[in-house]
């Protein structure tokens, strides 16, 4: 991440701190005690260093998932949906296949969550690269679409006929077999073999972005279309590919949720990962280094914030104001560009003052 983009996240840190510590305030508790409980549950002892970890994985899987798309200058509200298509088929995959290999079970469900989330945002793609039709309003809908189409297919046709406690409302699926989970590596703090994975697509995000060619392409896309253009990249066939790409690891984030955290389909599970995976995107100014870290600042958000409700009386809507804010300001142009003016401004007039 460059310099600007550092001093960029420390100020609108320094300021979400600031307009979140009033809330506190408000609320009766000290911001300074708050906070406290906050680190604390996030990073003090064992317990509190895996699930920080715990929460970090999806939300760099995601993260990742976003930049990928903004990067070529596509806002891809798409994610979670993709996220529920992906969580669906691994369930499925898991359930009604029958494999003796735990690798093959766990690769296959996998794959197959990952092409079927592509395979759902075909369409959205195809309409944003060849008839610039936008992309928000699309993959926004087919959010809805996915979330409401997976509840329907697991409530009439994917029930567990067995699960009495949602006898009157089927939202859930059998559980999958033994040979497609993945291990948990801290029970019972959910942390299991998809923090590999994560690593994983770390590395391929930084390669994909800084040693290819087709990274470099979609890097100058989201830079200007015009230029990309002039330099010989194939607009249509970068836009709609970054779509599938980030369609496709949002599916491989539903996936790991599934078989390695529930062992089955549970609607609602995802708790708004997709348009968390965005904001963790901006934060991370998009960088393949940054993006990683901003999925860990996220992490240790949510494992803190719980701990800090727990033990205050701040509700967890702080925490997502906080989150909000420093969003808002790293991608405030407007807002450095003024300050930037302000001392050209005061620069000018102490020349002219001195003359």
């Amino acid at each position: 991440m460059k310099e600007k983009g550092y001093i960029r996240v420390l100020i609108a840190f320094s300021l979400a701190l600031i307009v979140s510590s009033i809330f506190i305030y408000i609320s009766g508790e000290s911001p300074i005690s708050a906070y406290y409980q906050l680190i604390k549950g996030a990073f003090f002892g064992k317990n509190s260093i895996l699930t920080t970890l715990r929460w970090s994985v999806p939300y760099i899987i995601v993260g990742i998932a976003a930049a990928i798309s903004l990067k070529a200058g596509v806002f891809n509200l798409g994610l979670e949906g993709c996220i529920y298509i992906g969580a669906l088929t691994a369930a499925l995959v898991g359930t009604y296949f029958t494999c003796s290999s735990p690798i093959v079970h766990v690769c296959f469900a996998i794959l197959a969550a990952m092409v079927a989330s592509a395979i759902w945002l075909i369409i959205p793609a195809y309409l944003k690269a060849y008839h610039k039709v936008n992309e928000v309003i699309t993959t926004w809908m087919f959010t809805y679409i996915a979330i409401l189409l997976t509840q329907y297919l697991v409530r009439v046709i994917f029930f567990d006929p067995n699960d009495i406690a949602q006898a009157a409302q089927q939202v859930r699926t059998p559980y999958i077999q033994g040979t497609a989970k993945l291990l948990e590596l801290s029970p019972p703090y959910q942390l299991n073999q998809s923090i590999f994975i994560a690593v994983s697509l770390m590395v391929l995000f930084y390669i994909f972005v800084k040693k290819t060619k087709v990274g470099y392409e979609v890097t100058m896309l989201g830079k200007s279309g015009n230029f990309s253009k002039y330099g010989g990249v194939n607009i249509e066939r970068t836009q709609f590919f970054s779509i599938l790409i980030s369609a496709s690891i949002g599916g491989l984030l539903g996936a790991c949720e599934v078989l390695g955290v529930h062992y089955r389909f549970i609607q609602g599970f995802s708790n708004d990962m997709g348009p968390t995976g965005i904001m963790v995107a901006l934060i991370g100014q998009l960088n393949p280094i940054g993006v990683p870290i901003s999925g860990i600042f996220m992490g240790a958000l949510q494992a803190g914030a719980r701990a800090m409700s727990r033990n205050s009386n701040v509700s967890l809507d702080t925490v997502s104001i906080m989150i909000a804010i420093v969003v808002i300001f790293v991608t405030a142009e407007g807002f450095y560009d003024s300050i930037k003016i302000g001392k050209e401004i005061k620069k000018h007039r102490k020349e002219k003052t001195n003359v």
